[in-house]
């Protein structure tokens, strides 16, 4: 009985570090930095869905224009290419660390 006990505890112990691992939780960090990123973020996403809108129903009048409108793209999508890239690179270190967060 006294082992069944033991391991049970043993069980219970394990099971509770592996939900602690399974939890994923935001640092200060990168909460400012999805804050800081998430207008422009935005803003990347509804200025692709307008181009692709545009030329597609309009192809005449933006195919003359569409190297600014895609430079325009392609401004928003350098920073937030990299603030994702920040942000997913933080938690695969984590991940590496064995810290679970």
């Amino acid at each position: 009985m006294a082992a069944l006990r033991k391991e049970l505890a043993a069980a219970v112990e394990e099971i509770a570090s592996l939900r602690i691992r399974t939890v994923t939780t935001l640092s200060g960090v990168d909460f400012i930095t999805i804050i800081m990123i998430f207008p422009m973020m935005v803003a990347f996403v509804i200025l692709g869905i307008i181009v692709i809108w545009k030329t597609t129903s309009n192809p005449a009048a933006v195919g003359p224009h569409l190297d600014v409108i895609l430079l325009a793209l392609s401004i928003f999508a350098n920073p937030t290419s990299a603030a994702l890239g920040a942000i997913t690179g933080r938690y695969s270190e984590q991940k590496r660390n064995g810290e679970g967060k």
